[in-house]
C-alpha cells in the first residue's frame, strides 16, 4: 500500500513543538547525547500532534495492523490518537509486570488473528523495544511492525530486523537536523557538533 506522509509537514510540526534540545543528555540506553529529542511534549502542541499523528496513522494503515500497541508512555498518547483516526482498537505494554491485579504487562483486548503494530516516540540502539516486543510475544501474540515518530540511526533498526520486526519511521533525527538548520531554528556549530556524534 502506498504511504501518503508529507515528510516536510512532519518536519515542520516537529520544530513547532520545539522537541529538539542541545546539551548534555543520558539516553535510556545509558549513552551520553549532545542532542535530546523530546517527543514526550508532542500532545502538549494539538496542531503538531494531530499532524504527526495522522502521519504515524498512515504507516499503521499500510502495514494492515488491526491493533496499535503504545509502548509506555512516549507511545501511549501516540496510539491513542492513532487508534481514533483509524477507528481501531488500542492496547498498551507497560515497561514492568504489574505486582497486583491480573499481573500483566499488556492492556486492553486483543484478540485470535489480530496484528499487532507497536508504536513509540524514537528509537536508538532498539534496545528499550526489543524488551517490549519480547513482553508481547511472551504474552501469546505476534507482531512484525513497529511505528515511530524518529529514528536517530544508531543501529536500532537492524537490531529489529534481526528478529523479524519492521521499523516503519516518519523522519529521521539528521532530516530534523537538517530541517531546522535550514529554517535557522540551529546554528551550524549545533547541527555540526550533532552530526559528528552520530558518525562514532
Amino acid at each position: 500500500m502506498e504511504i501518503n506522509v508529507d515528510k516536510d509537514a512532519i518536519l515542520q510540526a516537529l520544530a513547532d513543538a520545539k522537541v529538539v534540545k542541545f546539551g548534555e543528555f543520558t539516553l535510556v540506553s545509558g549513552e551520553k547525547s549532545p542532542i535530546y529529542v523530546d517527543l514526550r511534549q508532542l500532545p502538549s502542541y494539538p496542531q503538531p500532534f494531530d499532524t504527526v499523528t495522522t502521519g504515524l496513522a498512515e504507516l499503521a494503515k499500510s502495514t494492515g495492523a488491526t491493533v496499535l500497541a503504545g509502548m509506555e508512555t512516549a507511545g501511549i498518547p501516540l496510539a491513542a490518537a492513532m487508534a481514533i483516526k483509524l477507528k481501531k482498537p488500542m492496547i498498551y505494554v507497560r515497561k514492568k509486570q504489574k505486582d497486583y491485579g491480573t499481573k500483566s504487562r499488556i492492556e486492553g483486548v486483543v484478540r485470535p488473528g489480530d496484528k499487532i503494530i507497536l508504536v513509540d516516540d524514537l528509537m536508538t540502539r532498539g534496545t528499550s523495544k526489543i524488551d517490549f516486543i519480547d513482553a508481547v510475544k511472551e504474552a501469546g501474540y505476534d507482531v512484525k511492525d513497529l511505528a515511530i515518530v524518529l529514528d536517530r540511526e544508531q543501529g536500532g533498526a537492524d537490531e529489529l530486523a534481526k528478529i523479524g520486526v519492521k521499523l516503519h519511521k516518519l523522519v529521521t533525527l539528521k532530516e530534523l537536523l537538517a530541517y531546522v538548520l535550514n529554517k535557522r531554528l540551529i546554528t551550524s556549530e549545533q547541527y555540526n557538533r550533532v552530526i559528528d556524534y552520530l558518525k562514532k
